[in-house]
């Protein structure tokens, strides 16, 4: 079973800071190659979705406004555990947030193109061309407020 947290960044322990970090980084920069500054500051203004399965960090997103609209990233489920179902969780746990922290708001997210038919599995539709960002495909893709 997984225990779902919500935090501002102020409130996540220094282990809940590290684990954080430790999967963004390996997730995103080395498995993916990329190099970039992976903590940023987003974070200190973002709500952190955290996903922990027996003290493990098996899932995590962050959520945050971003000019007139809310948005998410950094969406990952540790290696180990793709393929359970967690995506699907992970993204009940970022609506919720999303309706708690910011109702009424539109969404609009930077989705990576191979995650495309994810998204719209959660009524997400592309929005424009593809573009690249920190060198990867991505698409930008829309979808109503929650409220």
């Amino acid at each position: 079973m997984i225990k779902w947290l919500s935090y501002g960044l102020e409130d996540m322990s220094a282990m809940d800071l590290y684990k954080v970090a430790y999967e963004r980084i390996e997730t995103f920069v080395v498995a993916q190659k990329r190099i970039y500054q992976e903590i940023d500051d987003i974070d200190p203004v973002a709500r952190h979705i955290l996903g922990y399965q027996d003290g493990e960090l098996v899932a995590y997103a962050r959520v945050f406004m971003d000019g007139d609209h809310v948005t998410f990233g950094r969406v990952l489920t540790a290696p180990e555990h793709r393929g359970e179902g967690l995506g699907r969780q992970l993204m009940a746990q970022i609506e919720a947030e999303i309706k708690r922290s910011f109702p009424g708001e539109p969404i609009s997210i930077e989705a990576q193109v191979d995650k495309q038919h994810f998204y719209e599995k959660f009524g997400y539709q592309v929005e424009g061309d593809m573009f690249l960002f920190n060198s990867t495909p991505h698409l930008q893709m829309v979808k109503a407020a929650l409220v």
